[in-house]
This record gives C-alpha cells, sequence and structure tokens, in this order.
C-alpha cells in the first residue's frame, strides 16, 4: 500500500465531527467534486482537493518559493463572517506558536481576494502517513510499540498544552503516523487557548459540542467552554489508549445524544483486562487514571500519562494507584440514588433502633454497676467496722488480762500470768511489750495498736526511748500491713 497523503484538518465542525480517510492516487483528486479546483490561492497552486469539511476546505498544493508541498487549509468564502474570521486568525496564530516534531507545522497565514470575497487561509505541512489506529494494525504494532507510539503522542499534546493550547478535538483520525513511526497531529483548529487572554475568547459558543463524541470528556459534553483544561485533552489521550490497544472504545456510544452524553458522564468504562487479561495490572491502572470521569483524579498532564507509560516500559513503579473501595462505594452511589436513598433511609432506622437500644442496655448496666459498687462500699465499710471492733476488743483483752492482770485480784489473771500487788507500772509495761511479740504475731494490725499503746504509755511516764521503740515498732508493722 502506498503512502497516504493524510491531512484530516479539513475545516469541519460540530457540522462534520468525522474525517473522510484519504487515499489518493498521483493523478487524481482525493474527493470528487463538481467545480473545478482553483487554479491559485494566493501564492499557492492547487494540486488536488485533500479533505472537505463545514466550515472550510483542506488542498495539496505547491508553494514556489521555498518550494515544497503543503496542506492549504482555506475558510469558505461565503462563511466569511467577522466571527469566523477571528476564529480562522486564531487558529493560525495558536498554531503558529508551536515548534515540535510531533505536530503539523503551519508556515503561512493569510486571505486571498476572490470574486465572491475574501479567502482567509493558511499552509501548513504536508502529513504523509496514516491515520494512528490504521498504522496499528498495518504494522502490527505490540502491545509494547503501541505504547510507545502513545509516548510520542502525549509529548506532542504536552508541548501544545505548554503553548497554551488546547486540542479539544484529539482522535485517531487526527494522528496520522509517518513510516518511520512519527506521529503527527493535526486539526489543531477547535483548540482553545488556556493563557491569560483565554478568558476573552468567543471561540465557541456556549452550547456547541466542539469534537468527537465518543472521544469526548465528561465535562466536554456539558459544551461549557470555562469547565475544560488540558485534561480534557489527557481523558482523550486515554480513550485513544484504550483503544489502541483493545481495538474497541472503552464505551458503547448511542446514536441518541442525551443517552450517549449520559453513557459518557455517568456509566464507568469496560476494564481493558476485560478485553484480555494480559492488559491486568498496572496498564489497566494507567488507562483507569486517564478515563477518570472526575478530571481532579486524571492525570494532570499528557505529560504525567507519557511518564507513567514509560515507567510501565521500564518495570518501574507507576504513580497511578487503582481506586480504593470507598470511591467504588461513591460511584455506585452516584449511579443508583434512589436506590442508595431506600436503603440508607432502612439504615438510619436501624441505626436509631440499635443507637436507642444500647443506650438503654448501658443505662441497665450503670445503674447495675452503681448499685453493685454501693454494696461493696456497704461490705467493705462493714468489714472495716468489724475489723476495727475486732482489733479493739483484742486490744482491750490484752490490757485488761495481760497488763492490768498482773496487778489485779486473782480471779482476774489469766493462767500462767503472776499476780503481784507491788508491780510497778514499768515493769508492766515491759513483761507486756515482751509478749506482745508472741502473742499476736498472726494479728499484726492488733500488735501495732498495742504497741503504740504501750509506747504511748511510755512517753507519759518518761521512758523516751522505750516509748520511741515500741512506737516505730507499731508504725513498721502498719507500714508493712498497709503497704
Amino acid at each position: 500500500m502506498g503512502p497516504e497523503a493524510g491531512f484530516s484538518g479539513a475545516l469541519g465542525g460540530p457540522q462534520d465531527p468525522t474525517r473522510t480517510r484519504l487515499n489518493p492516487t498521483p493523478d487524481s483528486t482525493l474527493i470528487e467534486r463538481r467545480d473545478p479546483l482553483p487554479r491559485m490561492i494566493g501564492r499557492y497552486r492547487i494540486v488536488r482537493l485533500l479533505g472537505e469539511g463545514g466550515m472550510g476546505t483542506v488542498y495539496e498544493a505547491e508553494q514556489d518559493h521555498p518550494r515544497r508541498m503543503v496542506a492549504l487549509k482555506v475558510l469558505k468564502t461565503g462563511l466569511a463572517s467577522t466571527e469566523l474570521l477571528w476564529r480562522f486568525e486564531h487558529e493560525s496564530q495558536a498554531l503558529g506558536r508551536l515548534r515540535h516534531p510531533g505536530i503539523a507545522q503551519i508556515y503561512e497565514a493569510g486571505t486571498a481576494h476572490s470574486g465572491s470575497g475574501p479567502q482567509p487561509y493558511f499552509a501548513m505541512e504536508l502529513i504523509r502517513g496514516k491515520p494512528l489506529l490504521e498504522y496499528a494494525q498495518s504494522h502490527q504494532l505490540s502491545p509494547r510499540e503501541s505504547l510507545e507510539l502513545m509516548v510520542k503522542v502525549c509529548e506532542a499534546v504536552h508541548h501544545a498544552h505548554q503553548c497554551g493550547i488546547i486540542h479539544r478535538d484529539l482522535k485517531p483520525g487526527n494522528i496520522l503516523v509517518e513510516e518511520t513511526g512519527q506521529p503527527k497531529i493535526l486539526d489543531l483548529g477547535v483548540a482553545r487557548m488556556t493563557d491569560s487572554d483565554a478568558r476573552a475568547t468567543r471561540q465557541t459558543d456556549l452550547g456547541q459540542l466542539v469534537g468527537t463524541l465518543a472521544y469526548m470528556s465528561p465535562e466536554q459534553v456539558l459544551a461549557d467552554p470555562l469547565s475544560l483544561d488540558t485534561r480534557s485533552d489527557v481523558y482523550a489521550l486515554g480513550v485513544i489508549l484504550f483503544e489502541l490497544l483493545a481495538g474497541r472504545l472503552p464505551y458503547q456510544i448511542n446514536a441518541n445524544l442525551p443517552e450517549a452524553i449520559h453513557t459518557i458522564r455517568e456509566e464507568d468504562p469496560a476494564p481493558l483486562s476485560s478485553i484480555s487479561r494480559m492488559y491486568r495490572g498496572d496498564i489497566e491502572t494507567i488507562v483507569g487514571r486517564a478515563l477518570e470521569k472526575d478530571k481532579e483524579r486524571r492525570y494532570s498532564s499528557a505529560a504525567e500519562l507519557a511518564a507513567d507509560i514509560q515507567r510501565y516500559l521500564r518495570d518501574e513503579p507507576i504513580t497511578a494507584r487503582p481506586p480504593s473501595t470507598t470511591y467504588h462505594i461513591r460511584k455506585f452511589a452516584r449511579r443508583n440514588k434512589a436506590l442508595v436513598a431506600g436503603i440508607a433511609a432502612v439504615f438510619v432506622v436501624l441505626i436509631a433502633g440499635i443507637i436507642a437500644s444500647m443506650w438503654e442496655a448501658n443505662r441497665a448496666r450503670r445503674a447495675e454497676a452503681q448499685a453493685v459498687q454501693e454494696r461493696n462500699r456497704a461490705v467493705a465499710a462493714q468489714l472495716r467496722a468489724d475489723g476495727e471492733a475486732a482489733r479493739a476488743k483484742a486490744v482491750n483483752d490484752f490490757l485488761q488480762n495481760d497488763l492490768l492482770a498482773q496487778a489485779g485480784p486473782k480471779g482476774q489473771a489469766r493462767p500462767g500470768i503472776k499476780i503481784d500487788r507491788d508491780l510497778k507500772v514499768r515493769t508492766a509495761l515491759d513483761r507486756a511489750a515482751t509478749r506482745i511479740g508472741h502473742t499476736f504475731d498472726k494479728q499484726p494490725a492488733v500488735e501495732a495498736a498495742i504497741r503504740q499503746t504501750i509506747g504511748n504509755a511510755y512517753k507519759r511516764l518518761g521512758l523516751y526511748p522505750e516509748a520511741q521503740a515500741q512506737l516505730e515498732q507499731a508504725r513498721a508493722i502498719d507500714a508493712k500491713t498497709l503497704g
């Protein structure tokens, strides 16, 4: 198959969203035309017709100085309104800022004069190549070769973005590939300026859809120029990449415009791995991120998309990550608002019932715990009271039966206690102090209390060393007992 003289940049707008494939023969025009071809337009000699759209015509033409073949893009004379002239001038100025091997170069812009009025035109690089998908099929590109080709396309698009231009009509038919493997991006005629003067542009009326629907981003199908930015082109690159690898579009686009818009805005694209398992993993994640409906979740630039493809080709970690479970849930909720609202209502009722039951159960548990705590405090108080009473009784018994009984009547003394009516107080205290450790070795609290009593008695007698010894022992026993 001979090379195509493929310039798909016929001046088409929304009236002509597709492009005619060009298969010229050396001695024929590309498209049958009843009207004779003009011999000259400006200083260009017309050779043949390359393409025709709703807004204008593209010719293959010859330039004398310098001598070269060009694609001459001419606005139709009858449509040369002030608005369209402005758009045409804007296009030529925008393209003139681009210098990249992946973008068809504009050489010159001007206006020719014919009998029917002014004819704005510009001369562009004539690209001899095949549309992207046809090139990939005819050359039987492997997935790796297809990805390498897309890296070049992304780099060219990024250059246009850096120059302040959004393409807005990216699709395989607007990307020709030369036999050398160099892609060339065409038809930047619907590009929009992205620099500071973009706010003043009147290039596209509000509500006008520009571009081919299948490759338009969710925000672009709203036909709101203010919602578009370079990420709209990133989305189109994602569609092209999907189609290049899978051989089909990620959506089934209905001919009905409202349904098609709903599909693009609401329905998830087919997973790339559903076409072939070989695409499962990173490359599917890369394509999925480029096709995110929320532009905030897409690659922020064509350069980022190209960089992730290159990381994949080098077996390096990519920056894109698969959507989280939470994100999938949000998407499901957005698609099924009525169902989710019903489920949410039931869920709220259930949660309210559960919360009420839990509150009631907690209140009952708190009341029970408080009652148990009060019972425990009462038992502890009773035990303390019983302990204090027992200790007081033990101390009292010792004082009566061991200490005072030494000097009392015979009948009051315990067995083994010697009665001595002439017994001195100190001697009685000394004897009692000696007996304490043996008598109350298993009752430390009682021993401490008695030693405290004996110590105080020594102190009242002025026997301070003995008092100190008993009192210190009492404190030591208390400290050990109480921890």
